[in-house]
C-alpha cells in the first residue's frame, strides 16, 4: 500500500489540511504553518507500538484568544492505495472500491477534548465518511502499523539516546556485528560486479554510507560496545563522500543483485532509529526525513539525498534549503501555506503544467532560482533593469522585500504564462510589471487571462506609460542622470530616445539602472514615481495577505 492522502482537523498547530502525498514529497512552508504537526501526526499514530498513543489536552487545536473552549474535537484520517502488494487477510473487511476498481483503505482516528477528559477512537472508514463495523479493526489496525510504520528520521543532536539494559545491549551487540559482516560481504559482492570500482573506493563507499545514518540520523548504538560517533568527513573526507556519490551511481545504473543487497543494508540501518522496536520483514516504512541540511555542506547533502531518493520507500522531507530544491521535480513539491481557516496545501498536481512548460519552470525556477519558491509573491518583471532597480526604489520606500517574502524575477526567459500558471498552482501571489510598447501589451493580455474572475485587474498588474523602464524613468525626474550617463551637458537639446541610445553606448542597462537607484536614494522618498510607489503598496499587500 501507499499512502495517497492524509486529512487533519484540529491537531495541534493544524485547523485543516488536506495534503495529497506521492512517492517523494518534498514539503515547504514558513515556521508555524503546519509541518511539525504533520509529521507528529504521522509518526505518533502510524508507530509500531504495543499500546495506541494517547491524546493530551495539548494536542488540540485551538483558535488564538479561543483557548478555554468547553469541548473541541480532531479527527486524521489516512488514504492508503492498494498498489498490488498488500496480501493480509486482515484488512479484506474494510477495502473500499472507486469507480475504476482501485482498492482503498481508508484509517481514521478521532478524539474529544470534554473539560480534562479525552476520549479517542480509531476506526476503518467507508469511502463517504461512515465508519465500518468495528469487528476485527483492532487487529487490522495493528497488522497496518506493523507493515506501513512510520520511521522519523532526525538530527541525532536533538534526540534523545535511549538507555539500554545488559541484555539489550548485548543484543544490539550481536546485530551491529551482524551487520559489520554483512556490509563486508556487500562489498565482494560489488567488487565482482563489472564496474570500475576499486575495492578501496567501495570501502569507503559503504562505510562514509553507514557513517551519514549513525551522524546525522537518530540510530541509536549498543550501550557499552565502544563504539563512538564521529562525523563522516572527519573519517575519510572528500574521498568518502566521493566513494559515496560512486557507490549511488552505480545502485542507480544496475538492477543486479548488489543493487538489492544495498538497498536491504540501507534499509537495516534506517530500522536501527526505531530503537529497540522490531519491524517485520514485510514492512515497508514511510521515512519521515526532517531538514536534511541541518548539518550536511551543500555538496555532502546533494548525495545523501541522492542515496535517500534510491530507497524504494514512500518519503515525506521537509526543507527550507533551496539546495535541495533545486534536486527535486517540481512535481514533488508541495507548499504549506496558512490561511485563517485552514493549512493549504499547494503543488502544481501531475497535469499542471504542460512538459514544456515544465522544462521552463525546471530550468528558470527549480535550477537557477529555487529560493523562490519560499516567496509570498512574485513580482514578475520583463528584463535585468528592472531586477537591478526595483528592489532598490522600494527600499527606498521603506519596503524590505527579502523580509517580506517578495521575489523579482524576470520572465522574458521562461514566458510569462508558465510562470503565472505555476504561481497559482502553487500558492504563490503573483503581481505583473510591463512596458507600454506593443510586446507590453501582449503581457497584459497573457495576465488577464490568468486572472480569476474575482480577481481585481489593478491588485496584479501595473503598465509603464512609457516605451520601457528607461523611457519611464527617464519622465519621471532622472533625466539628468541619463544626460551624465550620456556624457552631455544638463542643457543638451536632444529627444529622450537619443540621450538614452547615448547613455546605453557608454553603459550597460544595468549600469544605467544602479545610477538611477543611486541617485532615489541620494534625493529620498519624495522623488520616487508615484507608480512606483502605488505598485510596490500592491506588492506588499498581497505578500502579507499570504502571511496573515
Amino acid at each position: 500500500m501507499i499512502l495517497e492522502h492524509i486529512e487533519i482537523t484540529g491537531f495541534r498547530g493544524i485547523n485543516h489540511l488536506s495534503l495529497p502525498l506521492t512517492q517523494t514529497t518534498l514539503l515547504i512552508g514558513e515556521n508555524a504553518w503546519g509541518k511539525s504537526s504533520l509529521l507528529d501526526a504521522l509518526s505518533l499514530l502510524l508507530a509500531p507500538q504495543e499500546t495506541p498513543y494517547q491524546f493530551t489536552r495539548h494536542d488540540f487545536h485551538f483558535t488564538p484568544g479561543n483557548r478555554e473552549t468547553p469541548m473541541r474535537r480532531l479527527q486524521i484520517v489516512f488514504h492508503f492505495r492498494d498498489d498490488g502488494s498488500e496480501q493480509s487477510a486482515l484488512f479484506s473487511p474494510f477495502w473500499q472500491r472507486d469507480a475504476q476498481g482501485a482498492r482503498w483503505l481508508y484509517f481514521s482516528t478521532r478524539a474529544r477534548l470534554r473539560e480534562t477528559e479525552v476520549t479517542a477512537s480509531r476506526r476503518f472508514l467507508r469511502a463517504d465518511g461512515e465508519a465500518l463495523p468495528p469487528a476485527g479493526s483492532e487487529e487490522a489496525t495493528g497488522e497496518l502499523a506493523r507493515r506501513h510504520p512510520v520511521l522519523r528520521l532526525r538530527d541525532a543532536r536533538f534526540s534523545r539516546r535511549a538507555r539500554h539494559d545488559s541484555s539489550d545491549g548485548q543484543a544490539r551487540s550481536a546485530e551491529m556485528r551482524a551487520l559489520a559482516a554483512d556490509i563486508d560481504s556487500l562489498t565482494r559482492q560489488l567488487a565482482s560486479q563489472p564496474h570500475q570500482l576499486s575495492d578501496e573506493t567501495l570501502r569507503q563507499g559503504v562505510a562514509t554510507m553507514q557513517q551519514l545514518m549513525e551522524h546525522y540520523f537518530l540510530v541509536l548504538q549498543p550501550a557499552g560496545d565502544g563504539a563512538r560517533r564521529s562525523e563522516p568527513q572527519n573519517r575519510d573526507g572528500a574521498h568518502g563522500w566521493r566513494a559515496l556519490d560512486r557507490l549511488n551511481q552505480l545502485i542507480g545504473e544496475t538492477d543486479s543483485r548488489s543493487q538489492q543487497i544495498v538497498l536491504l543494508r540501507m534499509f537495516v540501518l534506517l530500522a536501527q532509529a526505531r530503537g529497540a522496536a522490531g519491524l517485520s520483514s514485510e514492512a515497508r516504512p514511510l521515512l519521515l526525513i526532517e531538514d536534511p541540511e541541518t548539518r550536511l555542506h551543500p555538496i555532502m547533502l546533494s548525495v545523501t539525498w541522492n542515496l535517500l531518493d534510491l530507497i524504494p520507500l514512500q518519503k515525506i522531507a521537509t526543507t527550507n534549503s533551496g539546495e535541495l530544491l533545486s534536486l527535486t521535480p517540481v512535481e514533488n513539491v508541495c507548499r504549506l501555506v496558512r490561511e485563517p481557516t485552514r493549512v493549504a496545501a499547494w503543488r502544481i498536481g501531475p497535469q499542471g503544467l504542460s512538459a514544456e512548460e515544465s522544462r521552463r519552470i525546471g530550468f528558470h525556477i527549480r535550477v537557477n532560482r529555487p529560493s523562490a519558491l519560499f516567496a509570498r509573491c512574485w513580482l514578475l518583471v520583463e528584463g535585468e533593469t528592472e531586477v537591478w532597480i526595483i528592489n532598490e526604489l522600494a527600499r527606498q520606500c521603506g519596503y524590505h522585500f527579502a523580509a517580506e517574502g517578495v521575489k523579482v524575477i524576470e520572465f522574458a526567459q521562461a514566458g510569462l504564462k508558465p510562470l503565472l500558471k505555476f504561481a497559482a498552482r502553487m500558492g504563490i501571489a503573483w503581481h505583473v510589471l510591463t512596458d507600454g510598447d506593443d510586446a507590453g501589451n501582449k503581457y497584459v493580455a497573457t495576465a488577464r487571462s490568468q486572472l480569476a474572475p474575482q480577481d481585481e485587474r489593478d491588485h496584479h498588474l501595473t503598465q509603464l506609460p512609457a516605451l520601457d523602464m528607461e523611457h519611464y524613468l527617464f519622465g519621471a525626474g532622472f533625466k539628468a542622470v541619463y544626460l551624465q550617463m550620456a556624457h552631455l551637458p544638463l542643457s543638451a537639446a536632444m529627444s529622450p530616445r537619443r540621450i538614452i541610445t547615448k547613455a546605453l553606448q557608454h553603459a550597460s542597462k544595468p549600469e544605467l539602472a544602479i545610477a538611477v537607484a543611486t541617485a532615489a536614494a541620494e534625493r529620498g522618498e519624495q522623488a520616487m514615481p508615484p507608480l512606483m510607489r502605488q505598485m510596490f503598496s500592491r506588492v506588499m499587500w498581497l505578500a502579507r495577505g499570504k502571511a496573515d
